[in-house]
């Protein structure tokens, strides 16, 4: 699972006394709380009171991938001087037609307390979207509801794709003993982890942020839509500058790495994700999101990124697949640090793609 914001600068913090980025609309006003109610600190809230003869409207327009739920959430409270049961504004969730698919009244009934709002949207299809707010109640007194914190949380990464040979299934769905597609035919899942990096932990280390690489960012076409992986998470490239410089068209790069490329940064607005290792008998290639990426590699790197616990079920489940995995040569070649950041200056300098002239394994060897 990885839940990502859909909405920029919900919390306010990027913004003026009138005007809030990423948000359009109508008499857009903004100031540190405690404008509105005392004592309650100095970080930015929206005020959606436009006066007398003004409506406040805010809104973003944003893009789903696909049909999903998304969680809505928001903080709201009436300020000192608001009208109690008068004072208050409409969310609506508004697709790229203007067809309204959410939408509630917020109309507090206490004053000068934050209220958290939580709700599930339900988007019937990929496309665009608009959040939108809008000012209810007597915009002639000069005082009304308060806004902040506005998050459209969508989960991502559990639903990547893996292609196997009965056709396409969500990581999270996989199981061990499944086949699944690889460059070297049908091969069995042995072991699967999973681990889960919560909010605490991305701020506590950045370096738990994963990279997105956006749909086509590789070059063919790949991957097939937005692929998120952690940092060190090796995606396969295929290069006549590989052939050059390593003897061999394919190599094995750290997503990190890609990162100089249009489409393929570090993601962060991911809040919480789950990050899955699928363990095979060798080391392989395998196609998430028709892209090809590294399965489980149990070198002491893996081996200290998994965990004492993960170590130990798979010494007392496979014995010594360990030990022939250290052993044995990795799927395609790995350079170095060094030689990986050399070889990506030159697919950067030369405007090329990482993979060109990728074929995909069919799966009937």
């Amino acid at each position: 699972m990885a839940l990502t914001n859909l909405i920029i600068n919900g919390d306010f913090s990027s913004s003026t006394n009138n005007s809030a980025t990423g948000w359009s609309g109508t008499d857009i006003e903004t100031r540190v709380s405690s404008v509105y109610i005392s004592g309650t600190g100095n970080s930015r809230v929206a005020e959606l009171n436009g006066g007398t003869g003004n409506v406040t409207v805010m809104e973003q327009t944003f893009t789903v991938d696909s049909a999903r739920d998304a969680d809505l959430n928001f903080d709201y409270a009436l300020r000192d001087s608001g009208t109690l049961g008068v004072d208050g504004f409409k969310v609506e969730v508004l697709d790229s037609n203007g067809v309204v698919i959410f939408t509630q009244d917020i109309v507090p009934d206490v004053q000068s307390t934050y209220i958290e709002f939580s709700d599930v949207v339900t988007f019937p299809a990929a496309g665009d979207y608009t959040i939108r707010f809008t000012e209810i109640g007597d915009n002639a007194d000069g005082s009304g509801a308060l806004l902040d914190n506005v998050e459209l949380l969508v989960c991502f990464s559990g639903d990547t794709l893996i292609k196997t040979p009965t056709g396409y299934a969500m990581a999270r769905d996989l199981k061990a003993g499944q086949l699944v597609i690889t460059q070297n035919g049908r091969k069995p899942i042995r072991w699967i982890g999973r681990r889960t990096v919560d909010a605490a932990m991305i701020d506590d280390d950045a370096r738990f942020l994963p990279v997105r690489i956006c749909q086509g960012a590789l070059g063919n076409g790949l991957p097939t839509r937005d692929l998120l992986v952690s940092r060190q998470h090796r995606v396969m490239a295929r290069s006549p500058i590989a052939q050059r410089m390593f003897g061999q068209a394919e190599i094995l790069l750290a997503a990190i790495r890609l990162t100089d490329l249009p489409g393929i940064y570090v993601d962060t607005s991911i809040r919480e994700i789950d990050y899955f290792h699928f363990l095979l008998d060798e080391h392989e290639v395998l196609l998430a999101e028709d892209a090809p990426a590294e399965t489980l590699y149990l070198g002491d790197h893996a081996n200290a990124a998994l965990g004492d616990d993960a170590v130990a079920e798979i010494d007392l489940i496979f014995p010594g697949l360990r030990a022939r995995h250290s052993e044995a040569l990795p799927a395609r070649a790995v350079p170095t640090r060094e030689k990986q950041i050399r070889f990506m200056s030159r697919v950067v300098k030369n405007a090329r793609p990482v993979l060109e002239d990728f074929t995909q394994n069919t799966g009937e060897c």
